[in-house]
């Protein structure tokens, strides 16, 4: 059965997340659906990771196994013609017969899109979040470096206590907080995530900027893992998985430049 590598983009607002669920919308679903269009019913659709509702996507990844051939771009047409407007294959590549999108992956990029603004924006809202207080950007840069290189993130999942394969130990190869006109891109790259560990960075990094706690606060946070001592989750709206990395080959034994150990065994980021 002939393998394919998608990428995929979507406006999370209105899916109840990627994962099939009973009653609710997913991008799952949705993708398996067009499939079935095509001619395909029953295939699976495995994705790189588990975006969790309200949560967008510029370029998820998966692979799906289908039963014939098709030629890639005349599957990525074929897709898009039998999706809704908010979601999109962006591209098709032929991947070898074990490829796997999340078990293959090396790491992945995200970003968390912040407007900070006295006045209630009027449009896209459910595409970055808002707040209406001001901001020391400076301070959460500062806060921001400790965040760079290997560390349990346990103080920074939502559910520290879980048994996990890998344990709470990550990676992050690239942190950056973007000032931009109204508001700031807070983007990182790493080998794996924890549940909601993104959006806990942000909610913990907003405390700093709002001046609610000093710089090295978040440090301190970062070394006693524990999760009752950070900031409020961020809200969904903001958060973009911009990149899944993989070896250029697609193989489990290669390492994108940026990348690490094999991505996160973590259910949902």
């Amino acid at each position: 059965m002939p393998t394919y590598l998608l990428t995929i983009a979507y406006d999370g607002t209105h899916f109840h997340g990627w994962q099939i669920q009973a009653r609710h919308r997913t991008v799952q679903a949705e993708l398996e659906r067009a499939f079935a269009a095509i001619g395909c019913d029953g295939v699976r659709v495995e994705g790189a990771g588990r975006t969790d509702a309200g949560v967008h996507a510029i370029a998820q990844c998966a692979h799906v196994r289908l039963p014939r051939a098709f030629p890639v771009d005349r599957l990525a047409l074929a897709l898009n013609t039998n999706l809704a407007a908010d979601v999109a294959v962006q591209a098709v590549r032929e991947a070898p017969p074990d490829f796997h999108a999340r078990f293959h992956a090396r790491g992945k990029r995200y970003a968390y899109r912040c407007l900070s603004s006295p006045v209630r924006p009027a449009i896209g809202r459910s595409l970055y979040h808002w707040t209406r207080r001001p901001i020391d950007f400076a301070a959460m840069r500062a806060a921001a470096t400790c965040l760079r290189g290997t560390h349990d993130f346990a103080a920074f999942a939502t559910n520290p206590g879980r048994p996990r394969i890998r344990g709470t130990v990550r990676t992050l190869h690239h942190v950056h907080l973007l000032h931009r006109p109204g508001g700031f891109d807070f983007v990182v790259q790493g080998n794996g995530f924890l549940y909601n560990m993104v959006r806990n960075l942000v909610g913990s990094l907003l405390e700093v900027g709002y001046g609610n706690q000093p710089p090295a606060w978040l440090a301190e946070v970062l070394a006693a893992r524990e999760r009752r001592r950070t900031g409020p989750t961020a809200p969904a709206s903001g958060l973009y998985l911009l990149r899944v990395l993989y070896a250029p080959d697609l193989s489990p034994a290669g390492v994108e430049p940026g990348g690490g150990d094999p991505a996160d065994d973590e259910p949902n980021e």
